[in-house]
């Protein structure tokens, strides 16, 4: 029974710690110093988030943590959880370090230098990115338990080599993550082919789909079989001398070789 206590406790303040973590992504801004690169980064932020969201809707975390039936079959033990605990808190600690130096480059430039100018990604990005951005920026808030999620001012990021770092480096806590619960891993493939269906086809997916090649795998691999689902053809032969009625159905690819009447 104390184990089972002790697990609540810390899965619940593992819902917390997420939520901050989670939260994080959304103070961040990116300077103009990032030019052409701007929307592919923005994009790379946001799959960023969307997995670690997926992550924590995979174990139940945007829920009622506070029930004790799955818990033991979703966290294992105590043990798992701290260490989850660590591996966000990391995360935290990431964007904290980005901030103070994003902090310091700014107290060393003047106020109107250019470098200081940052994107708004409401009306920055291009209108495919842009529908991009906001469905996975909406799939990851629906995800977060929204109790006690803190309030905190945007801050910028200004230089590029330092945003691939904090990428990389969140993109590695993130496997860290998913390696300690591979029992979630079915719940997140299911997971990926809704946020492949919500987002649906256009111009970014193809973009989100390299993104995700490098930084997301399970995304990656939905999107691949979306697409190849998407482009399979159908045949239907319709045969028989009482052939009446309707036919309906749905195709997301081309069709050919239709049949009406007899068949041969």
């Amino acid at each position: 029974m104390a184990e089972t206590a002790g697990l609540v406790v810390g899965v619940v303040a593992l819902a917390g710690l997420l939520n901050n973590t989670v939260e994080c992504f959304e103070f961040v801004q990116l300077g103009r110093t990032f030019g052409k690169n701007f929307q592919t980064s923005q994009l790379k932020l946001d799959n960023a988030r969307l997995r670690l969201s997926r992550w924590g809707k995979s174990l139940g975390l945007d829920g009622d943590v506070r029930d004790t039936v799955s818990l033991q079959e979703r966290f294992d033990s105590e043990t798992n959880v701290k260490h989850a605990e660590v591996l966000l808190g990391q995360i935290v600690q990431l964007f904290a370090e980005a901030e103070g130096v994003s902090n310091k480059y700014k107290s060393r430039t003047e106020p109107h230098d250019g470098s200081l100018v940052v994107y708004d990604p409401q009306t920055d990005l291009d209108p495919a990115m842009a529908k991009l951005h906001e469905k996975m920026r909406q799939l990851a808030i629906e995800r977060q338990n929204r109790s006690g999620v803190r309030q905190k001012a945007k801050w910028a990021l200004y230089q590029e080599k330092q945003f691939r770092r904090l990428i990389e480096d969140i993109t590695e806590l993130v496997n860290d993550l998913d390696n300690l619960f591979p029992a979630a891993q079915q719940s997140q493939r299911e997971l990926c082919d809704i946020e492949v269906s919500t987002i649906g086809e256009g111009q970014g997916i193809s973009v989100l789909q390299e993104i995700a090649a490098a930084q997301d795998q399970l995304l990656e691999q939905a999107i691949t079989k979306a697409t190849e689902s998407a482009g399979k053809s159908h045949h239907i032969v319709f045969s028989g001398s009482g052939n009446t009625g309707l036919q309906l159905g749905y195709n997301s690819g081309t069709m050919s070789g239709f049949t009406f009447g007899r068949g041969s």
